[in-house]
């Protein structure tokens, strides 16, 4: 697959056409905050820092897009475009920090891969106060944890939900392997529907239960996109208030929850749905449970109400890989730090804008638990199938749901111990790589400016890597060593 995907110059060019295409999208969404500088005039001298580079990356995708190619695309195409199309994502995301921040390039690129990939963690906080930032920035910050929130569904679905594909036969019976209309831009349509009554429905909750509107609007983009970077260097504790934390709770589930599932209770009124999903149930079992035993751990420290209030609103954070925080969890204990980690690898559901290993493989992979205890009661010619959401899983969705995982928590011990080696904790180190590993965004500290390089490069190929769901990422990690190895032959 590798072979005939680099020594065809075919294959190339039609990898070429298809991330043109992303690129004329992308040249689009960086020039969009200059609508901003109409309520705010005084910050139109920053307009030459999103409309250079928007412009230049159009013109450059629109060449891109010219050149023709014979070959029809497959997943080994898609899995490059996907991969390529972050990485330069991130760059040109980067622009707007390197000059009008004043961040260094790596500081920026990780600003920006951290928005797009929707994971959340920040270089602004403790040396740069991100309340000093102008807000076309702010905003920029927002729009593209918005955007890389749905942007990934649409990817999952070109990459991800065609048939030989794990993520695919890992799908509920409700959702694998099928789109929600029959044609592909019909799908999207109906995406984007939801996804902007979600938005519009999420700024007014926000503005009614007193959040002012520019912060509604971001918050709102940021929690439903569930990337969880906000306006403040306290996140929403700045707020100190229950509403607006139930109203961010409330669209964080949201943007974890299938969007199949979305459209089938909204457009197709058929509420019932939601609760048997697999996954919504999944999500609630989960986190409820993990919650619990996080709010019996910081009683000690907050007391009963706030201890419960703050294991709520942090636990749902996790699960929902969102990000926003109303504590710091630096001072948490080992028993609620270690609580977030489980909910951070385990994530939101397919088909949603959260990350990690992701719910329907958890539930998956406890079902067939569940099925083997029931088996081995019963006579050894008894044949007991695993089933799950109305759905028969075979042998090969199983081993590939259990493969993922694996190969999702070594990637993850592998990170984590290359920032235990920068001197942190076991605990805390893999907590941060879980965050950004999960897309999630909440931090114990590690992430900052000073991190050394070495620990800033692994977060962002954790966030990279984690927003692929993996597998694309080593077939495009794989594809480059090959081209390597072959030029050094050369």
């Amino acid at each position: 697959m590798v072979r005939a995907l680099l020594n065809r110059k075919k294959d190339i060019m039609l990898v070429i056409r298809n991330l043109g295409a992303v690129l004329q999208g992308l040249g689009i969404v960086t020039v969009i905050p200059i609508l901003l500088t109409y309520f705010y005039r005084d910050e139109m001298i920053y307009i030459q820092y999103f409309l250079f580079p928007g412009i230049i990356t159009f013109i450059i995708g629109s060449l891109m897009k010219k050149v023709k190619s014979e070959v029809n695309m497959q997943i080994r195409h898609a899995m490059m475009v996907s991969s390529l199309a972050w990485l330069i994502s991130a760059l040109v995301g980067s622009i707007p920090f390197m000059f009008i921040a004043k961040l260094s390039f790596v500081n920026s690129y990780f600003e920006s891969m951290s928005a797009f990939s929707g994971t959340g963690l920040t270089m602004f906080g403790k040396i740069y106060s991100v309340e000093t930032l102008p807000k076309i920035l702010l905003f920029w910050r927002s729009f593209e944890q918005w955007i890389g929130g749905i942007g990934i569904i649409l990817v999952a679905m070109i990459v991800l939900i065609r048939p030989g594909v794990a993520a695919a036969r890992l799908y509920i019976a409700e959702a694998r392997g099928e789109r929600i209309k029959p044609s592909f831009p019909s799908t999207v349509k109906v995406i984007w529907k939801i996804y902007f009554f979600y938005t519009i429905l999420g700024i007014l909750l926000f503005f009614i239960v007193g959040m002012p509107l520019f912060d509604s609007i971001n918050h709102c983009m940021t929690g439903l996109g569930t990337g969880g970077m906000t306006l403040y260097n306290d996140s929403i504790a700045h707020y100190n208030s229950f509403s607006i934390e139930i109203v961010a709770v409330f669209l964080m589930i949201l943007g974890a929850i299938n969007f199949t599932i979305h459209y089938r209770a909204i457009f197709k009124r058929r509420f019932k749905e939601l609760f048997r999903d697999v996954q919504f149930k999944t999500l609630f079992v989960i986190g409820f449970f993990v919650i619990i035993i996080i709010g019996f751990d910081l009683i000690s420290k907050y007391g009963i109400i706030e201890g419960f209030r703050k294991a709520f609103f942090q636990g749902f954070s996790a699960i929902t890989c969102c990000g926003f925080s109303t504590a710091n969890l630096a001072e948490w204990g080992e028993i609620a730090k270690s609580s977030l980690i489980i909910l951070m690898i385990i994530g939101g559901g397919a088909g949603s804008t959260a990350g990690a290993i992701k719910l329907v493989r958890i539930a998956l992979i406890l079902t067939v638990l569940k099925t083997h205890i029931k088996k081995s009661l019963l006579p050894g010619s008894a044949v007991m199938p695993v089933k799950m959401g109305g759905a028969i899983f075979k042998n090969k969705g199983i081993i590939e749901a259990l493969l993922f995982t694996i190969i999702y928590i070594g990637f993850l011990l592998g990170g984590s111990f290359v920032l235990m080696q920068l001197g942190h904790g076991a605990l805390n180190s893999m907590f941060e790589m879980a965050s950004a590993q999960g897309n999630v965004g909440l931090s114990i500290g590690i992430t900052s400016p000073t991190l050394p390089l070495i620990g800033k490069i692994t977060l962002i190929l954790g966030m990279w890597m984690g927003r692929l769901e993996i597998i694309p990422a080593l077939v495009f990690i794989s594809n480059i060593l090959f081209f390597l190895r072959r030029k050094e032959k050369i």
